[in-house]
Order: C-alpha cells, then sequence, then structure tokens
C-alpha cells in the first residue's frame, strides 16, 4: 500500500500515523473535502482491525466461540454507529447554515471513530490483565464500559475538533448537541449487539441477545452487583423461580 495518494496526502499505514501525530492536518483535509475517498478505506480498515482486537480480548472472559463473536460485533457497532450519525450530522450542520456535504460528514465520523478504536487498542492490555487476574463479571462488565466510554470520548473530542474547524456559527453548540446523538447512538449500537462478556453461568453463547430493559438500567445493575448487592428476581439462580 502506498504512502502517499497522487496528491501527496498520507494514505495506508502513513495516514494512521497521521491520526494519531497530527489530527489537525487530517481534520483541515476532510473540511476541505480533499481526498474524501482515498481516507476512508484507511478509516473503516483502522475501525474493523482496532475493534475487532479489542472485542477479542472482551470475549476471551468467557473465552471459546464468544472471543470470534465479540471480535466481529465491535467493529459491526462502530460501522454502525459512523452509517446512523453521518446523515444526523448533516442535517444539524444544515440547520446551522453549514453547507450540506454527507461524503465530507461521512469522513469525519469514521475518523473519529478510527481514532476511538486506536485508543481501544491501546486498553487492550488493561483488559488482558483483567482477564488474567480472573476480575469478577460485574467488575469485568464495568472495566469493559470504562474502556468503552474512554475510546468514545477520545472520538466525540476528534467530531467537537472537526466541528470547530467549520465557519457556522454557534459551532460549540452544533459540537455539544452532536456529541449528545453520537454518545448515544454508539452506547445503543453496543446494548443491540450484546452480550460482550456472557454471564459465567450461561450454558450456550448467543451471538446477540433479547433487549430487557435499557441501557442505563443495565449499567446500574451491573454496579450494584458489583457491590455486592443483588436483585434476584432479576437474575434467578439455576433451579430458582423466574
Amino acid at each position: 500500500m502506498r504512502a502517499v495518494d497522487e496528491a501527496g496526502a498520507p494514505r495506508g499505514l502513513a495516514l494512521v500515523d497521521q491520526l494519531l501525530r497530527d489530527r489537525p492536518a487530517v481534520l483541515a483535509r476532510i473540511e476541505a473535502g480533499r481526498g474524501l475517498a482515498a481516507l476512508m478505506p484507511t478509516f473503516v480498515a483502522t475501525i474493523a482491525i482496532g475493534a475487532a482486537l479489542t472485542g477479542a480480548a472482551l470475549g476471551s472472559f468467557r473465552g471459546g466461540a464468544q472471543i470470534g463473536f465479540a471480535a466481529v460485533k465491535l467493529p459491526l457497532a462502530l460501522l454502525a454507529t459512523a452509517a446512523l450519525c453521518a446523515p444526523a450530522l448533516t442535517a444539524l450542520g444544515r440547520g446551522l447554515g453549514r453547507p450540506a456535504a454527507l461524503a465530507r460528514d461521512l469522513a469525519l465520523v469514521t475518523m473519529a471513530l478510527a481514532v476511538g478504536a486506536l485508543v481501544l487498542v491501546a486498553l487492550v492490555p488493561v483488559v488482558l490483565v483483567a482477564r488474567a487476574v480472573d476480575l469478577a463479571y460485574h467488575g469485568s462488565i464495568l472495566l469493559a464500559v470504562g474502556v468503552g466510554a474512554v475510546g468514545g470520548l477520545a472520538a466525540i473530542a476528534v467530531l467537537t475538533g472537526g466541528l470547530r474547524r467549520a465557519a457556522i456559527k454557534d459551532a460549540g453548540l452544533a459540537a455539544g448537541l452532536f456529541a449528545l446523538i453520537f454518545a448515544v447512538v454508539g452506547a445503543q449500537s453496543a446494548w443491540t449487539l450484546r452480550p460482550w462478556l456472557v454471564r459465567p453461568r450461561t450454558p450456550e453463547v448467543p451471538f446477540v441477545r433479547s433487549l430487557e430493559g435499557s441501557l442505563y438500567d443495565a449499567v446500574l445493575d451491573t454496579a450494584r452487583s458489583a457491590s455486592g448487592r443483588y436483585h434476584r428476581d432479576a437474575a434467578p439462580l439455576p433451579g430458582e423461580a423466574p
């Protein structure tokens, strides 16, 4: 893979290096609309590979098929977030006086998620250490949520920087509103494709689980369980009446 495209701009691994070292230059290229088609393969590949490695690390808490399931599902969750959020960004920007450009906004969202995926990969050693010391299930769930939150915050920071570069009124408002949309869509995508770790007493590993309650309720219940407060009616032991 060539390090630069026909215009001399970085691509492939050189573009990944630029994401780590000089994100303002990539944001300027996106805002100007230069060579967006050349950016997308690298962004998508970075998301897919980074998320797959992170998913596999999370799946290792259960092992077996869950490693592969989580390695497939996490890239799907991030790419679904990009597909759903880019039109929302275009509509929001248009409402605030920014010229509509779906290709540019899709590039910005995928760039943000690519940076988030790189941050997730950087946190994989933390996940593996927790696995090595046999961190309890509910503590592992909170760790997974924390890892996802750090990656999400990194992506939101990139999005905010990209929106602030645009010459539109209320750029801060646009960044704040879209950050909220992005966080909600990303969290819901991850929630829809759960489980990521799988409960220890689950006899078979499902690819996805039926929806039960909300993401907020699940995080709150996990925090309670991690502190030793359980609800037996919500999670009965084998042989108990539900």
